[in-house]
């Protein structure tokens, strides 16, 4: 195969593959003939079974064996191609049968024995072949079975004629591959040869025949190539006369030395430098010359380059023809022949006498620059030593900063450590202060329905005005101590504008009509109905302002609420809210004291109107926290206009609110609550561990229709919880041995693992801030009610998750 031609590896190639895939072809077509034609014959044997058996009905019935022995025997000459044909009564005996004298029993019981597992198709090995066996019943097998037997051979016959008929078709199909492959060879083999012949005249030096390209495939793209290296090569070969010329006009001298020492030429700056003819060089031996005569001097580099490989930079004095000595640097390198063996030595050199002079003037520099250096090390030495000294106070200055910034950072550490334990106090002291509070004005709105004489009803109404000033009073110290501890909380989300502007002015209300005063709310067109901002905050700043006012106007005087909006600027429209009151004005140099904490105009007012002081102060650091600024401009006597912009963000979100319109009294919640159907009592669960708290809850609720359990922790409450069903929860925070967060999340989880329903769970505790509860609605709450709550908060709520909404509707 190594042998012979690319052209005859091609044809025996395709014939080959024709030869293969051909094969395979006929394997497949066999493969698929002998299923098809085994096919054929099994459905052909069935019918021939079927047909016999329904003409042997009769016959068996009436146990005629000589009606069934024509049967089987007819039908047996009529189909050469059946081998036999038998009928098995039920007992498994041959009612008839074709096989003559001689009966195969073995093969009839093998018959009989696998058409249990086999079907009604059972192949069978014989001394001739593998048989066929098909039966089909008599009647369901009531009368028996019959049998007719047909040899694979005949299968195998009718393939193999198919196949004979298609064996001209491959023959055809081979010998067209086999021209194929010819002319297909020859179409590759042709351009090559073509290549092959002009390498070889390349290869003589003839360079002026190119090659006749003949194609445009890969071969015609290599001869092409090939003609373009022959006209290189044609246009770059130059002669020995010019290589001569060449080496003549170099500057530098070149020498070319035989292997064995001879000179054998030198060029034209040789004999200029050396002051030599060529003639008087060529051909003698390197040991002719004297020692410090040019060839001489590089006698023992050459015998090592000979040896050891080309050599560079050799620097070494030569003497001229007139005796002087001149400095060269030279290089030789070793020419070799394609054996790798040595045909000459080439020695370039070069006069380095400019050089040298260059290399004397700068060492006489470099020596007076080492003269300079050595004076100037003195100077640095000195300078060094004065340098010392100054660092030693730099190094004590930096360790007196270092020490600084350590005390700074212990400081810093010491404050950051205290205003943590500022916020747990101020945590601490709202939950502890907040929850009496609770027990305090519950208590009074529980009493505030009880008939009561005229003085405890009188001692009653101071109870409820102290507790709620003093829950007034708790929450503006706390808001102003989180304020400075750096804590404020503004939350940013869309709200009713202009339903918050009213509900402000429903809350002062009524303090102001006690005093027959008159509260206009005027609100300009461009205000905006929605916004995104901090609503709590803004109703704070807002009910401290008119509440000041309502304060320190005179009866029968008027306050007036104004807003407007100024044009939107990047997603943010700027509102302006301005309080104007005609009541008893600030001295003009006291306006910057009323917005210090503590702080008020004047002493005098403190024993007058009371007050803390702080509203002002807090409502001043809530407006700048929420990006704005306030104002104020008084004269005595005139009155007061208190104005700030906040920049809220523009939003088209509808806030979902469920704040208690001013028309919605107590008694709306109190009657839906009472017209709930018969039989559908609410069950609710109380978690508190404040006994107090408890009872006043239980006393607020025992008019309604509810069943009231109680806890008086986490862990009370989650027991409960999976022992009863309750439709609502009052969930405390923080309790004793499991607190509020813990047992909220123990309830859902039950909850998802059993697939009941979720409960409502609503947090009752003092945390009032809205971390506080927006950690409740994580922990899994429905709602929030902050300690201490007023009797209508609650019965809202409860009238809010307990009743329906349209029940709710025919309530109110």
């Amino acid at each position: 195969m190594i042998l012979l031609s690319l052209r005859k590896k091609m044809i025996l190639g395709t014939a080959l593959l024709v030869v293969l895939v051909g094969s395979a072809l006929g394997l497949l077509v066999k493969h698929e003939l002998h299923s098809r034609f085994e096919d054929e014959i099994l459905k052909r044997g069935l019918s021939v079974a079927r047909y016999i058996a329904e003409a042997a009905e009769i016959p068996l019935i009436t146990e005629n064996k000589t009606s069934l022995e024509a049967l089987v025997n007819d039908y047996r000459k009529l189909d050469k191609d059946i081998e036999y044909i038998y009928i098995v009564a039920p007992d498994n005996s041959l009612a008839a049968h074709t096989f003559g004298a001689t009966v195969p029993q073995k093969l009839i019981n093998e018959s009989i024995k696998n058409l249990r597992s086999q079907g009604r198709k059972v192949i069978l090995t014989t001394a001739s072949g593998r048989i066929y066996d098909i039966s089909t019943p008599v009647q369901g097998g009531a009368l028996g079975s019959v049998h007719i037997g047909l040899y694979e051979s005949l299968i195998d016959r009718n393939v193999e004629g198919v196949l004979m008929r298609m064996l001209p078709f491959v023959l055809v199909i081979l010998v067209l591959g086999i021209s194929a492959a010819i002319l297909f060879a020859a179409a590759i083999t042709r351009p090559i040869a073509l290549l092959t012949g002009a390498v070889k005249r390349l290869s003589m030096g003839e360079l002026n025949e190119p090659i006749a390209i003949t194609s445009h495939d890969e071969i015609g793209h290599l001869a092409r190539a090939f003609n373009s290296m022959t006209d290189k090569l044609r246009t770059t070969t130059v002669s020995r006369e010019y290589m001569e010329k060449l080496i003549d006009s170099m500057n530098d001298v070149l020498i070319v030395i035989s292997p064995e020492g001879v000179i054998q030429s030198v060029n034209h700056a040789y004999c200029e430098l050396f002051g030599y003819q060529a003639e008087d060089v060529v051909g003698q031996c390197l040991t002719d010359f004297n020692e410090l005569d040019a060839p001489l001097c590089m006698f023992s580099a050459f015998s090592h380059a000979l040896e050891h490989g080309p050599i560079h930079g050799i620097e070494s004095n030569c003497r001229t023809d007139h005796g002087d000595m001149v400095p060269m640097l030279y290089s030789l390198a070793v020419m070799r022949d394609e054996e790798g063996q040595p045909q000459a030595v080439i020695c370039a050199a070069q006069n380095i006498s400019n050089l040298k002079k260059i290399q004397d003037a700068l060492h006489q520099k470099q020596a007076e620059l080492e003269e300079v250096n050595r004076n100037l090390e003195g100077i640095v030495a000195s300078r060094t030593a004065e340098l010392a000294i100054g660092n030693e106070g730099l190094r004590a200055e930096v360790a007196e900063r270092q020490r600084k910034t350590e005390e700074l950072r212990a400081a810093r550490d010491l404050a950051e450590s205290a205003n943590r334990a500022k916020s747990e106090f101020l945590a601490n002291m709202s939950h502890e202060m907040r929850t009496p509070l609770n027990s305090i004005i519950g208590g009074t709105e529980y009493l505030d329905s009880a008939p009561l004489s005229e003085d405890q009803q009188r001692c009653l109404t101071m109870i409820r005005h102290a507790g709620d000033s003093l829950l007034v009073l708790i929450n503006d110290l706390i808001d102003l101590s989180r304020i400075e501890a750096g804590q404020l909380e503004i939350i940013s989300r869309p709200f009713d504008l202009k339903h918050t502007l009213e509900q402000v002015i429903h809350m002062v209300g009524q303090a102001a009509e006690q005093k027959n005063l008159t509260i206009s709310l005027n609100s300009h067109p461009s205000l905006p109905q929605f916004v995104k901002g901090d609503q709590i905050r803004l109703q704070q700043i807002l009910v401290n302002l008119i509440a000041n006012a309502v304060k320190f106007t005179q009866e029968a005087g008027s306050i007036t609420v104004t807003t407007s909006a100024a044009s939107a600027d990047n997603d943010q429209i700027p509102v302006t809210f301005v309080i104007r009151d005609t009541g008893i004005g600030i001295d003009p140099n006291k306006l910057d004291m009323i917005f210090e904490s503590f702080s008020q105009a004047d002493t005098s007012i403190t024993r007058r109107f009371g007050g803390s002081g702080l509203g002002l102060a807090i409502s001043r650091k809530l407006v700048e926290a929420m990006g704005g600024g306030i104002q104020v401009e008084s004269m005595p006597g005139e009155g007061s206009t208190f104005s700030f912009t906040i920049p809220f963000h523009i939003t088209s979100v509808v806030p979902r609110s469920r704040t208690i319109t001013p028309a919605q009294e107590p008694a709306s919640s109190v009657l839906a609550l009472h017209d709930v159907p018969a039989g559908e009592t609410k069950r609710v669960l109380l978690v508190d561990d404040s006994l107090e708290n408890r009872q006043l809850m239980r006393l607020l609720l025992r008019s309604l229709p509810l069943e009231l359990d109680e806890a008086g922790n986490g862990q009370e409450a989650f027991d409960l919880f999976t022992q009863n069903s309750y439709d609502l929860i009052f969930m405390d925070i923080q309790m004793p041995v499991m607190d509020g967060y813990t047992a909220t999340r123990l309830i859902r989880r039950q909850e998802e693992n059993s697939g009941c329903r979720r409960t409502t769970i609503v947090a009752l505790t003092a945390h009032a801030y809205e971390s506080d509860i927006q950690k409740c609605l994580d922990a899994g709450c429905d709602d929030h009610i902050a300690k201490p709550f007023k009797k209508r908060v609650l019965l809202d709520c409860l009238a809010h998750h307990l009743i329906p909404v349209s029940h709710q509707g025919d309530a109110t």
